[in-house]
């Protein structure tokens, strides 16, 4: 298992965690799990839109494991939200 450390763009300001991701795992599988943990924590992040997880100035997908998108563990991951318009 992978650690990665993941900054979140919280209501209360940028906050870091270390997350630990398996290598074949997609943000599809662990990102709910991994937002729940940060709210029971008491950290929401910022803004009402869809969770984006950003890696060197890069949009990652959710679908394909991150070290198929070139993350390598202990890489610094950005989680944001980005709005959608409708």
């Amino acid at each position: 298992m992978a650690k990665y450390q993941m900054y979140f763009d919280t209501v209360r300001g940028e906050t870091k965690y270390n997350v630990d991701i398996d290598e074949d795992e997609n943000l599809n599988v662990v990102l709910d799990e991994i937002l729940f943990d940060l709210r029971e924590r008491g950290d929401v992040l910022q803004g009402d839109g869809e969770p984006e997880v950003n890696w060197n100035n890069q949009s990652l997908d959710f679908s394909l494991p991150l070290p198929k998108q070139g993350v390598r563990p202990n890489d610094v991951l950005r989680v944001s939200t980005i709005s959608t318009n409708g």
